[in-house]
């Protein structure tokens, strides 16, 4: 675990423990050892904070390349080693993600590559399907649920537009962590467009389980 990395981690944990308590984490005897490809739903902005506290080992994201380009965020995320990608260039970022698993180091993204706010799972991009058809790597699907009622939106302005981002301010957080989808030796041979879509189809049908299963979750908490 790196210097860098390890600041990104403490100031997401800070956040977390001032303003959502407790997460409450079922599957983690789910996760395998070894390089692995973590996939998550995306309905707010904390989610980039709790996956990386959650894991013991470092994540390598796949983040929006202008997102690099904030003054303070942009250097954390070029020295903790995350892969940006950059708009028409997403072969790029699967290439470098690849080399990393090679490495023996795990990647994470979110299929939806933006936030649904709460409004169910979007289509999936198809990045993660491809990562684990070209590699030895399995996907570990997760389903988070923070409440909407303590999510809370905020626009901002960056990248010269109106940008919308939701963080959760109070409450729990639910998490899942599913079974590993490890692809058998044929799946792993054809490389079609309609093997990429039926498997990208597959793991959100996956995380969208884990996403009830974490909402369930919490609604037996609070007794209603």
């Amino acid at each position: 675990m790196d210097f860098w990395y390890n600041v990104i981690t403490t100031t997401f944990k800070t956040y977390l423990t001032v303003f959502v308590h407790p997460i409450h984490i079922e599957g983690r005897e789910n996760l395998p050892k070894g390089p692995k490809i973590v996939v998550a739903n995306h309905s707010s902005s904390t989610d980039s904070f709790v996956l990386p506290c959650i894991f013991p080992e470092k994540l390598h994201f796949l983040v929006q390349s202008e997102l690099f380009t904030l003054p303070v965020a942009g250097k954390l995320l070029a020295w903790a080693d995350q892969i940006p990608v950059f708009n028409g260039r997403g072969q790029e970022a699967l290439a470098a993600a690849r080399e990393k698993l090679s490495q023996g180091k795990n990647i994470a993204l979110f299929p939806e590559g933006t936030l649904n706010h709460g409004k169910g799972l979007q289509r999936g991009h198809t990045g993660a399907a491809r990562l684990a058809l070209q590699s030895d790597a399995p996907l570990v699907p997760v389903g988070i649920f923070s409440p909407p009622k303590y999510t809370h939106p905020i626009r901002s302005h960056f990248f010269g537009r109106q940008t919308l981002g939701g963080w959760q301010f109070g409450g729990p957080c639910f998490v899942q962590i599913g079974e590993p989808l490890h692809l058998p030796r044929e799946e792993k041979i054809e490389n079609s467009s309609e093997a990429i879509n039926n498997l990208t189809d597959e793991l959100m049908l996956r995380i969208d389980r884990l996403v009830q299963g974490a909402a369930r979750a919490f609604h037996l908490k609070i007794g209603n």
